[in-house]
């Protein structure tokens, strides 16, 4: 018999394919891996998957906890859809509004529908009570303040009851590590070690980081680039030295964030900034074109995986990473906003 003891064991091991079309022209090869084939339709499920299992493992959660954490879309799903599975209960926090035209509407629905507890919050009015703390920071900054207020939610939950688990994607060392041990394995093990640039969205900076480790301890001369939204530069605000008085400001502990270890390893070698012009038309071309049913982070990360190639050789090869299921940005159109 030939069958799956769990849709768990689904996650991971997703196709790369060579893109044709929106590539004509260029001399390099740009492969792009299918991460929205993933069970909740992201690539969240492989982190979502790992940081469970290694809290359990460690005793952090045990049967009859609550697992908390604080998303702006991807990750909801993803810890809703194992926590569900594992016999959780989830409780997640995540914005009603954001930046540009951020509308969670379907996001907030698949959560739900893996039996996820979503709590929603105003990001203006949480802004508001600390606007004397935040003076001085950018409208871009106080984006990246966004996912503090979540992040504190999270937190102060955890506190409030022993049962409860935090799984803390922006800081979880877990995270990076389910890319280095699968996605990144893949990739190689799909190229045959022929590797020339990698370019991901930096979040959490989780697949980015993990993904890199695992390309440069092959080849340590693979390019690894970052991509970032333009109103939500948080590598940048990080690289200001912005964050420990944003952890100040809203009254946590200082936490080492993925972002900052990504640094540390002088990772990436360069950044691109992409904007909504910039991601969407490939995002709409990526399926009307090329066949992927994929969301604005995976148009984002194509468009700059593109900018590498047209830099590269003949038979170069350049990788990157569909992110996501283009139907949680429904509400948005025709207005679709990149975030991560």
């Amino acid at each position: 018999m030939k069958v799956t003891n769990s849709i768990l064991e689904r996650i991971g091991n997703t196709p790369l394919v060579k893109l044709r079309k929106v590539t004509a022209g260029l001399d390099a090869n740009v492969y792009v891996k299918c991460e929205y084939l993933n069970p909740s339709g992201s690539y969240k499920d492989r982190m979502a998957l790992r940081m469970i299992e290694e809290a359990e493992k460690a005793g952090k959660l045990r049967k009859g906890g609550t697992i908390i954490e604080g998303t702006s879309g991807n990750t909801g799903p993803a810890i809703a859809f194992v926590g569900g599975v594992k016999g959780y209960k989830v409780r997640l926090f995540i914005p009603s509004r954001w930046v540009g035209a951020y509308n969670p509407t379907e996001r907030i629905q698949i959560m739900k529908a893996f039996g996820a507890e979503v709590e929603t919050y105003d990001r203006s009015q949480i802004l508001a009570q600390y606007e004397n703390a935040l003076k001085g920071f950018s409208e871009a900054d106080r984006g990246v303040a966004s996912l503090l207020a979540g992040m504190k939610n999270s937190y102060e939950v955890e506190k409030s009851d022993p049962k409860n688990w935090w799984a803390n994607q922006m800081c979880n060392p877990d995270n990076p590590a389910a890319h280095r041990d699968t996605t990144g394995k893949e990739i190689w093990e799909q190229l045959d070690g022929k590797v020339d640039a990698w370019i991901a969205s930096i979040g959490s900076a989780g697949v980015f980081l993990g993904v890199a480790e695992t390309l440069r301890k092959g080849n340590p001369s693979v390019n690894a680039v970052g991509v970032q939204p333009v109103d939500v530069p948080i590598v940048d605000l990080i690289k200001d030295g912005k964050l420990d008085k944003l952890f100040e400001v809203f009254d946590m502990p200082r936490m080492k964030f993925i972002i900052e270890t990504m640094l540390e390893k002088k990772l990436p070698d360069s950044m691109i900034t992409a904007s909504d012009e910039q991601a969407r038309p490939m995002m709409y071309r990526l399926c009307a074109e090329e066949g992927f049913f994929c969301g604005m982070s995976s148009g984002a990360n194509v468009y700059a995986a593109i900018q590498v190639a047209k830099k590269l050789g003949k038979n170069s090869n350049v990788v990157t990473v569909l992110v996501d299921r283009r139907d949680r940005y429904f509400s948005e159109y025709p207005n679709e906003h990149y975030v991560v």
